[in-house]
């Protein structure tokens, strides 16, 4: 074998090499967007849902503030805010916040989303 002939072996050697190590890194980028691809999904719907949460939020915040403006003008005196049925898990969660539990359990224990017990809790420490 001439040296040619050496060179030219370990020239292809490491070729293959190199193509094999190219080819399990294609594989493993491959797998990382698909794992990537699938987590930006999740957070998408995570979004959708606290999003919908939110609007639902305000939804009831505006039905309670109709329904305090018109009890303004019927009682002058202090309106339990949280006294109608409709508005149960809200009167649960600001006697929670009373006690100092965090939101997160609260939201979990009166089946609120994380957004309306953070707004309750930001309204709770507001009227402080």
């Amino acid at each position: 074998m001439t040296v040619l002939e050496i060179g030219l072996s370990a020239s292809a050697i490491v070729s293959v090499i190199a193509l094999v190590i190219a080819m399990f890194s294609l594989k493993h980028v491959r797998r990382q967007a698909d794992a990537n691809e699938k987590l930006i999904q999740k957070l998408m719907r995570e979004v959708a849902a606290s999003s919908s949460g939110s609007v639902g939020m305000g939804q009831r915040l505006l039905a309670m503030e109709k329904r305090l403006q018109t009890n303004a003008t019927k009682q002058p005196e202090k309106i339990d805010y949280y006294n109608d049925d409709e508005f149960q898990p809200y009167s649960q969660a600001a006697q929670m916040f009373k006690m100092g539990m965090d939101c997160d359990e609260v939201a979990r224990r009166c089946g609120l989303s994380r957004a309306e017990a953070s707004l309750l809790e930001m309204m709770q420490k507001s009227s402080h």
